[in-house]
């Protein structure tokens, strides 16, 4: 039987998430593939499609730090408040 004739397994998406771990956690790409009994092209074309989807998250951590860089200049503005507020405060007694 050759290999166009082979039918097309299907893989659990808990399975490509623990194979993109792995090699996330630094094993080379080869020892998890044949670990695993599967192509390391699988596993190329497997984070290829992960770093498409996490552009899209990408694009919402940006959100999210440019909202916690404003959150951090309004907490320094009224941590500098305070600070002169007890400055004063401890001058009068």
């Amino acid at each position: 039987m050759n290999q166009s004739q082979q039918p097309k397994r299907k893989y659990t998406a808990e399975f490509k998430a623990d194979v993109l771990r792995l090699v996330a956690n630094g094993e080379p790409i080869m020892a998890v593939a044949r670990k695993m009994g599967i192509s390391d092209s699988l596993i190329h074309a497997w984070r290829k499609t992960n770093d498409k989807g996490e552009k899209k998250t990408d694009q919402s951590l940006q959100q999210e730090v440019d909202s916690l860089r404003k959150q951090l200049r309004q907490t320094e503005m009224e941590r500098e408040i305070l600070k002169k507020a007890v400055a004063i405060f401890s001058r009068q007694t």
